[in-house]
């Protein structure tokens, strides 16, 4: 058996021979197809653009049986088809294998959807809100998108046997904003002991909506866990580590792999190529041939609602991201190697053996909504930010929100005015009513009104708090407490304040 190091030679002095044959794009290892089934046979796959009847060619154009006594297996080129992907469930906490959307129209005002695959630290920055979701270039990026726009978990309808969107934006449930477009393309990327190769690339990253509160320390936004819907080997759902599936791993018997889409759900295949070469240039992708019908007793391994997918193999280590199918075959699918997707987006995955802390403190802290309902307060957000008054107020709430939290915490006389007015409690319910609109915002507890909350801490910040806080208390003052006793519900207030200072 050789060692991978050995395998690469030969395919390189391969590829120089052969290259010289006319036609031939690429050389890389694959296990061998006959009578259109694959064998367990690792040979040199030789892709030519088109594939003649030796008949019609000299007998200098026909390609050797073999090289240096390896054979070889003549193969077109293949064409291969975007995948898109639809999912008609709500997921809470998000995880991996799940729908999500730019709802970006085409030209024919058509939605498109893909695949999270799965979750990711964004390398270089520190904190529990630096998770991102990975998912495919052409989802993220579908229809113009641009970094900083909203990605979405959409909610679906069947109606005579056709699923489609709803298009109610109340109905759109928004988990974070582009963060990095990646690409669809090939990336250099090397190896550890390598030389540097280019591999084709779709991958994009969309930086999750988690808002962990430094009043109360507990999650805001959206939660998320490292696992990856209905993946279940050997009853084990979540991603294990990273690994890279390479030649030499053929040459064992089948390389298992997996993955979770909303069309096909979970499927079985084999490894069948580590490094083919793509129409348009494309090099090194991951080819997958499917051994198990699935879930509609197809013999596939994706269709047209599966783009975005981890491949995880029977070790449930990451090793791709699927982008593509097979035009002529069913049973073929195509994925990008992941070092070279998280090279590129910079970012490293969250698996059991590199846990993020988020992940855990999200599930763990008193009050966080429970798993299976809907956080509201993404959506919140989103709608108060549609408004210049919104913005305006969100931009003062970022600029001194932790001198606030300060002076609350480790400043006597505003942390005795916090407490005696009853601040931890109304803060409380106004963390639930976001989550949840049916949570009503009480106007007075234990005797407090929220008008005399607001007064009191508004004086102790002015007087002990600095003249930049000063100036912004003193300027909205009049205008928050005319608000106060209106609403029951932050969501009530929101719509009021996108009635009033409406774009």
């Amino acid at each position: 058996m050789k060692t991978q190091q050995e395998l690469e030679k030969l395919q390189r002095e391969a590829e120089v021979e052969l290259k010289k044959y006319p036609g031939v794009v690429s050389v890389v290892w694959g296990l061998k197809r006959a009578a259109g089934k694959t064998t367990d046979q690792l040979v040199l796959r030789v892709y030519v653009v088109e594939k003649k009847d030796k008949k019609k060619l000299k007998s200098t154009e026909i390609i050797p049986a073999d090289f240096k006594n390896i054979p070889t297996d003549v193969n077109e080129v293949p064409e291969f088809q975007r995948l898109h992907c639809e999912d008609m469930r709500h997921h809470s906490p998000l995880i991996g294998g799940i729908s999500i959307t730019n709802f970006k129209p085409d030209p024919s005002d058509n939605f498109g959807a893909g695949t999270l695959g799965f979750f990711a630290t964004i390398d270089g920055v520190s904190g529990l809100e630096n998770v991102a979701l990975v998912s495919n270039n052409h989802v993220l990026m579908a229809n113009g998108a641009q970094i900083g726009d909203t990605i979405y978990q959409p909610k679906f309808i069947e109606v005579d046997g056709q699923v489609t969107f709803v298009l109610d934006p109340d109905q759109r449930r928004p988990i974070g904003k582009i963060h990095n477009a990646g690409q669809e393309g090939n990336h250099p990327y090397t190896y550890q002991g390598g030389a540097e190769a280019q591999y084709f690339v779709d991958c994009a990253a969309a930086k999750l909506d988690i808002s962990i509160s430094s009043w109360c320390n507990t999650n805001c936004g959206v939660s998320f866990k490292n696992e990856i819907r209905d993946l279940n080997i050997d009853g084990n759902s979540a991603i294990a580590d990273v690994a890279r599936v390479q030649a030499s791993d053929l040459q064992a018997g089948d390389y298992v792999v997996y993955k979770v889409g909303r069309k096909t759900s979970r499927t079985v295949g084999k490894v069948t190529s580590a490094n083919l070469p793509l129409i348009g240039g494309g090099q090194n992708a991951i080819e997958i041939e499917a051994t198990q019908p699935d879930c509609d007793g197809v013999l596939r391994f994706v269709e047209q609602s599966d783009s975005g997918s981890a491949l995880i193999n029977a070790q449930n280590q990451l090793v791709g991201l699927i982008f593509a199918k097979s035009n002529s075959n069913p049973a073929i699918a195509y994925a990008s190697h992941i070092h070279p997707v998280l090279d590129k987006l910079s970012v490293t995955p969250i698996t059991a053996a590199n846990p993020h802390s988020a992940a855990s403190t999200v599930s763990n802290l008193p009050g966080v909504i429970t798993e299976g309902e809907f956080n509201h307060t993404p959506l919140l957000r989103e709608k108060f930010l549609r408004t210049d008054k919104g913005r305006e107020l969100y931009h003062h709430i970022l600029a001194h929100r932790f001198e606030v939290v300060d002076l609350v915490n480790h400043h006597r006389p505003v942390t005795v005015a916090w407490h005696r007015n009853k601040g931890p409690a109304f803060l409380s319910h106004l963390i639930n009513n976001a989550r949840d609109p049916a949570h009503l915002v009480p106007y007075e507890i234990e005797g407090v009104d929220r008008g005399t909350l607001l007064r009191n801490m508004a004086q102790a910040l002015s007087t002990h708090g600095s003249v930049e806080l000063k100036a912004v208390l003193d300027r909205y003052h009049d205008e928050v407490l005319s608000y106060v006793d209106q609403f029951e519900n932050l969501h009530e207030l929101v719509e009021q304040l996108d009635l009033e200072y409406q774009l």
